[in-house]
Formats: structure tokens, C-alpha cells, sequence
């Protein structure tokens, strides 16, 4: 599935088809500016997943948090390096990254976490809250469908998917360790994802 995955973003054309705007939408607005309440001034946000950096990591930086950005496409971690030169990124599978080695204030994983096979879910949460400061947030998209995989075509390359049910990932990510804060499906022009904001409880 990660071959799939990495293959099909560096192959397919995402920079052609999302995110190519640099300013939040109303409901990431609303996600972030709530998340900004839990984030100290100059705290340090780890986006796993990070893509090309915009729209989520340049928006983070402006706001003077130090981002670090990982991503399993060696094409998106050079455009993100472009686009946001002020934020660190790595070229990694960030289901398999050593988070132990530091701690941060906030993690997001935004349309990401669904690309790795869901029965890894549950451990990835659980090493998240570990790489998390106590107090502090996770923001993820998880997927709202339960399908063990799903291979389709996606920005003119192959795509993979693997999610459970929304009940099911609310429930992980509560068992994970987490108090959700604010929790929203999105569902418009084909998205069809769950928006979490949780906090880390002690």
C-alpha cells in the first residue's frame, strides 16, 4: 500500500488539483483558529503527512509556530521546501518515523493517515500522544467509510485508501488518549472525511 502511495503522489498531478490556494477555508479556519488556543507562541507543530505545504503549514508559519513537515513523496517535500522555506520538512513514511525523539505542542495529519492500512491506525494515534507535550492537540482528517483498501485512480496516477467507520475512529482516537475538542464531517463536491480536533488528556 505505502509503494502505491508514494508512486501515486509522485507520479499524479496533486499540485494541478488541490491546494493550490494559500488561504484557509471557513472550516479549516474554524479548526486552526481553535487549535492556535492550545498552542503556545513560537510552539513547535509536527504535520505528518505535509504534502506540498499549502495551505496548512505556510498558514502555521505566518502565525510564527516552527513546523516540521514529513511526507513520503520526494516530489512534495521539494516543493514544500519552496513554498515554505521557513518550516523543516523530511522526506519519510511518517507511520514509521522515530517520533520519540522529541515533543511537540500540536500534530496534524491532515487527508493523510488514510493512506497507511487502517489496522496501523490505532499504534499511529497511540505514537502520536506519546510525541505530544502533555496538554497538547492532535488535528487529523480520518476517513468516514470502512473499507480495508480501496485502489483507484487519483490525479492521473493510482491511488490507496484504507479507513473504518466515523463511529469507529472517534472511538480510536479517544482510546489513543484523547479528548475530542470539536469533530465535523466534511462532505462536499466528493470529500467526505471526519475533521478531529483533540487534546491530549494528562
Amino acid at each position: 500500500m505505502r509503494e502505491i502511495v508514494e508512486r501515486g503522489y509522485d507520479e499524479g498531478d496533486y499540485m494541478g488539483h488541490f491546494h493550490l490556494r494559500e488561504a484557509l477555508d471557513e472550516r479549516e479556519t474554524r479548526f486552526f483558529t481553535e487549535l492556535e488556543k492550545h498552542v503556545p507562541v513560537n510552539g513547535k507543530i509536527l504535520d505528518l503527512g505535509s504534502g506540498t505545504g499549502i495551505p496548512y503549514d505556510k498558514y502555521l508559519v505566518w502565525r510564527g509556530f516552527q513546523v516540521t513537515g514529513l511526507d513520503i513523496s520526494e516530489k512534495h517535500v521539494t516543493r514544500a521546501r519552496e513554498n515554505v522555506p521557513e518550516a523543516t520538512y523530511i522526506k519519510a513514511d511518517f507511520s514509521r518515523y522515530d517520533l520519540s525523539t522529541e515533543t511537540y505542542d500540536a500534530v496534524i495529519s491532515l487527508y493523510s493517515i488514510f493512506h497507511i492500512p487502517r489496522e496501523e491506525h490505532q499504534a499511529l494515534l497511540k505514537k502520536i500522544y506519546t510525541a505530544l507535550k502533555p496538554e497538547g492537540v492532535l488535528l487529523a482528517t480520518l476517513g468516514v467509510e470502512d473499507m480495508e483498501m480501496d485502489v483507484n485512480e487519483f490525479i492521473g496516477s493510482t491511488m490507496a485508501w484504507s479507513s473504518y467507520s466515523k463511529t469507529k475512529n472517534i472511538d480510536l482516537v479517544e482510546k489513543a488518549g484523547f479528548r475530542i475538542l470539536l469533530l465535523e464531517e466534511e462532505d462536499e463536491e466528493g470529500e467526505n472525511h471526519l475533521w478531529i480536533l483533540a487534546k491530549r488528556n494528562r
